[in-house]
């Protein structure tokens, strides 16, 4: 299950400037200085062997490590006869075993044990994730405030910046720089304290979901009860709603709470932690004025916020195959809406196939009258295309004709104009502005298609036997002979 806010579109005119700023910090720190940890690693791990350590705490390591993950004797077997690296790495990154290991008395009984375990230790300290992550039981300011900023992989760190993108660049504008960081950093420190506070085991804990958390708490805490848009997505079902804000706190809670029960080795301490400190670090000052928050942002709806929910309506009414219904909101939308090509590229089906002059009508003369554009164009492409079908009479009316042969000589389609022209050059009674069109076509197929042009002029000749189109033709022609 995903539920996010879909409330503001990204303003480039006001860029998340800060929110930018601590997704590269978090890519800086894990490419420039996490990228270093194997290296420390197989120092760590080479310090281990050479100091003799596994041979002493082999037999206890793989004792304590079957009893944790209920190995079978088979399993413990096939364990103890893994190769010596992996068992170091095993044995060092193991941290509730270390504590068992100073506790025993014949490790405290002997100085030449703990001076190479100390040594070895202190080697894979230097590791980025014991150096600055966050260890419950082992509590530390330095990993309070730097565990926030590591990740364990690539794929950890850019699900997280997508989501510091996602809740960040709205908050940013809305909470103002400084507090948006503060917020951002007191949530980061929350969410490892309730792990601390409610779970302190020898595990350690990276990465930048906490703070996350704080910010979607955040998001709810500004916006209360007001009602905005969401995006969800929920197996093969997915797209928006409308709700108060604060009702989706229960929802992400009550994600995290089912997520504890199924082990999926996810943080959701420090999700809950996180997502309820940011909430109330904003709602609760938010309720008695104390919060600064700018409020002009916050309700301010996307101008094209009405086009969109109307546009989405129509469609769903062609979805239904509601034709009578769409085709009878169609004029109003025209009005209201002119000019915008998403509206008429809904509209253009339900007009061809009910053959509706009056709708077709308004389409076609918003479609011409538009700019050139791709769009523009792939319109233009299918409505000269749909004209030479026996089923679309309305399209192969001479004035429509004409206006379209004069857009695609605009977008210098000249393949498709040509096959307009042929349908207009055999109506009855052409129209006065088919010669210089027709002198436009000649132009743009020149050298292309010498057996057209001379069908072109010869067509001038007999309809228009005394135009000036008709004697640039002629004399276009016999330079190009």
């Amino acid at each position: 299950m995903l539920i996010l806010p879909a409330e503001h579109p990204l303003d480039w005119k006001r860029p998340p400037v800060l929110t930018l700023l601590l997704i590269v910090l978090n890519c800086l720190i894990y490419f420039a200085y996490q990228g270093g940890d194997t290296a420390r690693e197989q120092r760590a791990v080479s310090n281990y062997l050479q100091g003799g350590l596994l041979e002493r705490e082999k037999s206890a390591f793989i004792e304590s490590f079957g009893k944790e993950h209920e190995l079978t004797t088979d399993e413990q077997q096939s364990l103890s006869q893994a190769p010596q690296d992996y068992l170091a790495e095993l044995v060092l990154n193991d941290l509730q075993f270390e504590q068992q290991l100073h506790d025993d008395a014949a490790y405290q009984a002997a100085p030449d044990w703990q001076r190479a375990r100390q040594a070895a230790e202190a080697a894979r300290d230097q590791i980025s994730l014991y150096r600055f992550g966050f260890i419950p039981a082992k509590f530390s300011v330095q990993g309070l405030f730097g565990a926030m900023f590591l990740h364990a992989d690539v794929d950890h760190l850019l699900g997280n910046m997508l989501f510091l993108f996602i809740f960040g660049f709205a908050l940013e504008i809305a909470l103002g720089r400084g507090q948006f960081l503060v917020l951002y950093l007191i949530s980061g420190v929350a969410s490892h304290l309730l792990w601390w506070l409610l779970e302190p085991v020898w595990v350690v804990g990276i990465g930048a979901s906490g703070a996350i958390s704080g910010l979607m708490g955040m998001y709810l805490g500004v916006y209360g009860l007001r009602r905005i848009n969401f995006f969800y997505w929920l197996g093969p079902l997915f797209g928006y709603f409308r709700a108060p804000a604060l009702w989706i706190l229960p929802l992400w809670m009550g994600k995290e709470l089912l997520g504890m029960l199924e082990n999926d080795h996810v943080n959701h301490y420090a999700h809950l932690g996180g997502l309820g400190a940011g909430f109330l670090l904003v709602w609760l000052p938010h309720q008695f004025g104390r919060l600064k928050v700018d409020q002009e942002y916050l309700h301010k709806e996307d101008p094209d916020a009405p086009f969109k929910r109307e546009l989405a309506a129509l469609g769903e009414l062609i979805g239904r195959f509601a034709l009578d219904e769409a085709a009878r909101r169609g004029p109003d939308l025209l009005q209201r809406y002119p000019a915008r090509l998403p509206l008429l590229e809904r509209l253009y089906p339900v007009a061809t196939s009910r053959q509706d002059r009056a709708l077709l009508g308004a389409l076609l003369k918003q479609l011409f009258a538009l700019p050139a554009s791709p769009g523009q164009l792939a319109m233009l492409e299918k409505l000269a295309d749909d004209s030479l079908t026996s089923g679309q009479p309305l399209l192969q009316q001479p004035s429509i004709q004409l206006y379209l042969l004069q857009s695609l000589l605009r977008a210098r389609q000249s393949a498709r104009a040509l096959n307009v022209w042929r349908k207009l050059s055999n109506n009855p009674q052409p129209h006065a502005q088919l010669p210089a069109m027709t002198l436009a076509l000649a132009k743009q197929l020149a050298g292309e298609q010498p057996r057209t042009l001379r069908e072109l002029l010869v067509f001038l000749q007999q309809s228009y036997p005394d135009s000036e189109p008709t004697r640039l033709l002629a004399q276009f022609n016999a330079h190009l002979g």
